[in-house]
């Protein structure tokens, strides 16, 4: 009994640890964010105008961030785009995935954030940037915007085909054989787990790869 007193006395205190700990990590995230307008005043518009702005900063600040690091330790950029900034611009997107496929009885909602949040990235994340940068170029220098090496980002769109038609062909052969794209028995729903993950790594390893002309 005096063990388990004091061994629950020590878990005790490496929690609170960590709640400070955790606690202090988001304060000053909590104090940046504390200056967005409550959501009821103009049915939420200046809110979420000023949450855009707010994320727009956080997004500038990260990737400045990258090319530090970048710069500092040699490793190429894209390299840490693929890892770092990649994942940390998506965790949101996890974290709302997760949240809608616990509340909703379907997989959908799920599903079609995740495949939104990346054509909104796609279409909208580069072609916006293209097109003004594009618009700037010919005002200021009569010329069109031109890439002379994209730091094989063929190769990389190439990969991301290849592995997104396999996590989709996982989904219809869920549907067809289990009748759930989520859940399912667990050993089903762990390896699919592990196969999309794995999916992952190969997308980051061999795109790492070629920015490094490894291949």
């Amino acid at each position: 009994m005096l063990e388990s007193s004091e061994s629950r006395k020590l878990d005790n205190i490496y929690l609170r640890v960590a709640r400070i700990f955790w606690e202090l990590l988001l304060l000053p995230w909590r104090f940046l964010f504390a200056f967005v307008p409550p959501y009821h005043i103009a049915h939420g518009w200046i809110a979420f105008l000023c949450s855009l702005i707010f994320i727009s900063g956080i997004a500038y600040i990260v990737t400045k961030l990258t090319d530090l690091i970048s710069c500092t330790s040699g490793i190429n950029s894209y390299v840490i785009a693929f890892t770092a900034l990649a994942g940390g611009t998506s965790w949101p997107d996890l974290v709302a995935s997760k949240i809608a496929a616990e509340r909703q009885t379907t997989a959908d909602s799920a599903i079609a954030n995740i495949i939104c949040s990346n054509s909104v990235n796609i279409y909208m994340g580069i072609g916006i940037p293209w097109l003004i940068n594009t618009t700037y170029n010919f005002i200021a220098y009569r010329e069109p915007l031109k890439v002379p090496d994209a730091e094989g980002l063929s190769f990389s769109l190439l990969v991301f085909f290849c592995t997104s038609i396999c996590c989709i062909g996982v989904l219809v052969f869920r549907r067809l054989t289990l009748g759930a794209e989520l859940g399912g028995p667990k050993i089903w729903a762990r390896l699919t787990s592990v196969y999309f993950m794995s999916l992952w790594i190969i997308f980051v390893v061999l795109s790492s790869l070629k920015v490094s002309n490894i291949i």
